[in-house]
């Protein structure tokens, strides 16, 4: 498993193979999902702002199988209240059209200290939520290092 940080720790005391420091070159944010049509073609992680309903976008980004959408879990575990049920509904809604069409994604915690990162175990129960199975979890986990 792999997991992407803003902070310095040892992946092996937290049970990932690897950890990858935030990089700004090799992550794109976005928006919406409009504006990351724009990057079909070309093998990057895209990290959006807002997870709105479009299934014709999630549909055209598919059909390449080139792109992947990088989901930051740590910004659902900072939020409470109105604004975190907001973001699961838009984010559960988002990876049901993924997984429909085949569209690639990943989890990361971008952890801003040593003690806020999740284990590999934490992460995957944490995208369960989204009405994935272990399966989908693992695999969205391993998807990293092809893209980093």
């Amino acid at each position: 498993m792999f997991d992407i940080i803003r902070c310095d720790a040892n992946p092996s005391e937290f049970g990932f193979e690897k950890f990858f420091k935030y990089d700004t070159s090799k992550i794109i944010e976005v928006e919406n999902l409009q504006a990351a049509v724009q990057f079909k073609n070309k093998k990057s992680l895209i990290l959006l702002k807002d997870y709105a309903f479009d299934e014709g976008a999630i549909k055209v980004i598919a059909e390449k199988k080139k792109l992947c959408f990088l989901i930051d879990l740590g910004r659902l575990i900072r939020s409470s209240g109105i604004s975190r049920a907001i973001a699961m509904s838009k984010l559960r809604t988002f990876l049901k059209l993924c997984v429909k069409y085949g569209a690639f994604y990943s989890f990361a915690s971008f952890a801003n200290s040593p003690s806020k990162i999740r284990t590999p175990s934490e992460l995957s129960h944490i995208a369960m939520l989204f009405d994935l199975n272990p399966g989908q979890t693992e695999f969205a986990l391993k998807m990293l290092p092809h893209y980093m």
